[in-house]
């Protein structure tokens, strides 16, 4: 489902959900603020493995999750080159997905960029790229695209941290998805402004 076909004014408690093929990131948003953080860990020796651990855990937790809209971040595609992985993330998405809508959740997905701009943290303008190349020179293109992955997200724990302190994010997953749950509260309910 489309963010944009949602009625905005439905959504109070939305839940953000950064997924990889070992965990899944959440945050909730109610009443302009997060209420609820953390990530849960699947385990196993393989993708099957991990999926059922994750099926399990979500079956066991799902009630806790008392949320009217769930957002993923959409693009798996846009997070991974390799073909397998990306098979693999999708089928995890799709395990996770398929147990939390069993409380007739509602699901969105969330383009990185859109949440990404919306919190203030777009992608690197040419002269922050090239800033970081006089910082670091001679590197390969794949440690730059590396590093300022990594600025990015630190970036986005401070946006939070600085607004909540309590939040106290330090895995940049959990921090993802703040600002996917931050954005999809305020593009769902229209309440308040960053």
């Amino acid at each position: 489902m489309a963010l944009a076909s949602l009625q905005k004014t439905k959504a109070k408690r939305v839940m953000g959900i950064d997924c990889s093929t070992h965990s899944l990131a959440f945050t909730i948003f109610h009443n302009r603020k997060p209420i609820q953080w953390g990530k849960i860990e699947f385990e196993g020796a393989d993708v099957f493995e991990r999926l059922e651990d994750a099926a399990n855990k979500l079956r066991a937790v799902k009630d806790s999750f008392n949320v009217d809209y769930i957002a993923f971040e959409g693009a798996i595609m846009a997070k991974v080159k390799n073909p397998d992985v990306t098979i693999k993330l999708a089928m995890v998405y799709g395990a996770c997905i398929a147990e939390l809508m069993r409380k007739n959740v509602k699901v969105v997905t969330v383009q990185p960029l859109s949440w990404q701009s919306f919190i203030g943290n777009p992608n690197f303008k040419a002269a922050e790229k090239n800033a970081l190349k006089a910082e670091f020179p001679g590197m390969s293109a794949s440690w730059y695209s590396t590093k300022i992955r990594a600025i990015r997200k630190q970036r986005t724990m401070d946006i939070f941290n600085k607004k909540w302190p309590e939040m106290n994010l330090t895995d940049n997953d959990v921090g993802d998805s703040c600002g996917i749950a931050y954005y999809a509260y305020h593009t769902l309910t229209t309440r308040g402004t960053v």
